[in-house]
């Protein structure tokens, strides 16, 4: 971890915002900007895990989800209803890498490790969800994870992530997608507290119901006007 006065960290904060908002598809910004403003969040999202008897496991166990952890072959062989066939077929659809960003600028060990839970879940909200990897579909699952986690990153990335979408992509945003993500991420179960790499053989509408997300909205799934 890297320690950072409060001067640095001012600087980093306003630094990355500026080049985050600019670019959103610079993780590497988004990533440190989430970890320069999210203490906060990240001491509820905690909280929250501690609360629940699954999160509290995994606060004690720390899995992780990487590409030395993640098991292609084995996911690719499991019936296609399942999480983990579908959360392969998402990954590998969009040539997607398990690895996520290092938790460089959080100095608790254990808001740490909820930092990179949370990158490391990321993937499977998509799988869950329904949502691909464009940039209204990422803004559309930041509106969700928004209410879920209160990390200002989201906020930022749901509120300024619009501007450069086209006018009917807003209108579904505004439409549709945000009301979705509001309404699934009050209504679902608090996404940190699932150990998704128990549930892979689990058929993936089960867990749909089970944990309340609905599938979201998308623009190709619009017709035409």
């Amino acid at each position: 971890m890297i320690k950072l006065n409060l001067t640095q960290r001012a600087l980093l904060t306003a630094g990355s915002a500026v080049g985050a908002l600019t670019n959103p598809l610079r993780g590497d910004l988004v990533a440190t900007l989430g970890e320069t403003t999210g203490t906060a969040a990240l001491v509820s999202m905690r909280n929250k895990m501690k609360m629940n008897t699954t999160g509290l496991e995994i606060l004690k166990d720390r899995p992780r989800v990487t590409e030395q952890t993640v098991d292609t072959e084995y996911l690719s062989k499991l019936p296609p209803n399942t999480l983990g066939h579908h959360y392969y077929q998402f990954m590998s659809g969009n040539g997607l890498s398990a690895q996520r960003a290092q938790t460089k600028f959080v100095e608790d060990d254990e808001l740490a490790y909820v930092m990179t839970r949370y990158r490391e879940s990321h993937d499977f909200l998509h799988t869950l969800t329904g949502l691909g990897v464009t940039v209204p579909e990422e803004i559309c699952l930041k509106w969700y994870e928004m209410v879920q986690t209160e990390l200002p990153m989201c906020a930022l990335s749901a509120l300024f992530g619009p501007i450069p979408l086209t006018l009917a992509e807003k209108r579904l945003l505004l439409s549709q997608q945000i009301p979705w993500g509001l309404a699934c991420g009050r209504a679902s179960a608090f996404f940190m507290n699932i150990y998704f790499e128990r549930e892979l053989e689990t058929d993936i509408n089960l867990m749909r119901r089970r944990y309340k997300i609905s599938a979201a909205p998308r623009y190709q799934d619009q017709e035409p006007v």
